[in-house]
């Protein structure tokens, strides 16, 4: 095939440090992934009724899959392999663009694992939700007939969300959109069920779940919570709007565009979220980041989501809303950013 749907997305994410004092638990409602049913102190991020929206739940699952490109990512073909003979599965290979399959009639479809459930903003002829093996996400295309290309994503609560796109082999615009958009829903259906464990799988067994120990060692703040990351934010400030700075307990990277900023830091001590003071006034709620430790903190414009590595030391990413419409979706921004900042440092890429 000549060309691949390609996934223009937009999330959001921060890192700052803070200063003082305690903050307030959380009221019900008021962050990613806390209890429903309570009045919220601050705006809730509503996601749209399409599903083109990022997810207001909380990144608190393990990787499925392994977050690497290419064929190292795809080791787990093999064990799959047998999941999908009743699709009729003729091959598979792995490649850059993804874990591939092909089925027959000239079907094929992908898999790829190394993005979170982001903010589509580019116009889509198809964009509706769905929900695949009790897993919420969206069916979506983004070029127009006669193209057949046909997506799925799923938000699995994970660094990285699964996303399966299938296809006509040979041609952009063989076969029939509304098959393909079929056959990516079985195929996802099978992945999530082997390899999701909120739908009853378990990760794959390559599945890297953290940084190593030395990820942060003598690293640039600037490439740990990156440029491109801040992206995903709508934080489009350039490599050279880069700020480099120091807090009392590490550097610091802020990244500012007139709608919101983006704030990245390290610590360099090995203390833990312990180490780092809560930001002053700030409602605060203990919880988890994939399967590290984390902290979200927020107060009307802002909100700082923290996570504890193995080794002791906290990167933390805050998104400071400069625009109305920034702080209703401050902590969803702030761990999106984050989950793509632990995607590069997992791969080794900061």
């Amino acid at each position: 095939m000549s060309r691949w749907p390609y996934f223009v997305a937009i999330a959001l994410l921060l890192t700052g440090c803070s200063s003082a004092v305690d903050g307030k638990a959380f009221r019900e409602g008021a962050a990613p992934g806390a209890t429903a049913g309570g009045e919220a102190k601050y705006p809730k991020y509503d996601p749209p009724a399409d599903g083109s929206g990022f997810s207001d739940q909380a990144l608190d699952q393990p990787l499925a899959l392994p977050v690497k490109q290419g064929e190292e990512g795809c080791d787990w073909l093999e064990v799959i392999k047998p999941d999908l003979q009743p699709l009729g599965l003729v091959s598979t290979k792995g490649t850059l663009s993804g874990c591939q399959f092909v089925f027959p009639n000239n079907k094929g479809a992908q898999v790829h694992a190394y993005s979170p459930y982001s903010w589509i903003t580019q116009d889509a002829p198809v964009m509706e939700p769905v929900e695949i093996a009790g897993i919420k996400g969206r069916t979506y295309a983004f070029d127009p007939e006669p193209a057949t290309f046909c997506s799925v994503n799923m938000d699995v609560r994970a660094y990285a969300s699964i996303a399966v796109d299938a296809y006509d082999v040979d041609n952009d615009e063989g076969g029939v959109r509304a098959e393909h958009c079929e056959l990516a829903k079985k195929v996802a259906e099978v992945v999530l069920k082997k390899f999701v464990p909120l739908a009853g799988g378990k990760p794959a067994p390559s599945t890297v779940q953290e940084p190593p120990a030395e990820a942060l060692k003598n690293a640039d703040i600037c490439e740990v919570v990156k440029f491109t990351h801040a992206n995903y934010a709508g934080v489009n400030a350039g490599r050279e709007g880069a700020q480099k700075g120091e807090s009392p307990v590490g550097p610091t990277c802020t990244h500012e565009v007139p709608y919101a900023k983006a704030v990245g830091m390290y610590t360099t001590g090995t203390g833990g979220l312990d180490a780092v003071p809560p930001k002053q006034g700030a409602d605060v709620r203990e919880g988890k980041f994939g399967l590290l430790k984390a902290r979200y903190e927020q107060t009307e414009e802002t909100c700082a989501v923290s996570t504890q590595l193995p080794n002791g030391q906290v990167v933390q990413v805050d998104f400071i809303g400069k625009k109305k419409e920034a702080m209703k979706r401050t902590c969803v921004s702030a761990q999106l950013i984050l989950a793509v900042s632990m995607v590069a440092l997992i791969e080794g890429d900061a």
